[in-house]
């Protein structure tokens, strides 16, 4: 029993590190300037902003190709990638 549960807590502590909102924000990131996003900076936990289902939500700001300011948030969760939700 002790060795069920001290695998339970080892595969816990793996998901939780793999799955953090900074690699998210870095993820994210990199997909808005190949998309031609520019300054993308990390605004902090943006609440309201994903959907119920993820379990990081981050916000940013950015410049687009016309210059103008946009914000938006990156969402993710357990086992599922980075979605870009923009404001």
């Amino acid at each position: 029993m002790k060795k069920i549960k001290l695998f339970s807590l080892i595969l816990i502590m793996i998901i939780l590190t793999a799955c953090s909102s900074d690699k998210d924000f870095e993820k994210g990131k990199t997909q808005l300037e190949n998309m031609g996003y520019r300054n993308v900076e990390n605004i902090g936990h943006s609440y309201f902003c994903c959907d119920e289902k993820d379990n990081f939500s981050t916000g940013f700001s950015a410049i687009d190709k016309s210059g103008k300011t946009i914000t938006g948030c990156f969402c993710s969760g357990f086992l599922k990638g980075v979605t870009t939700r923009f404001e």
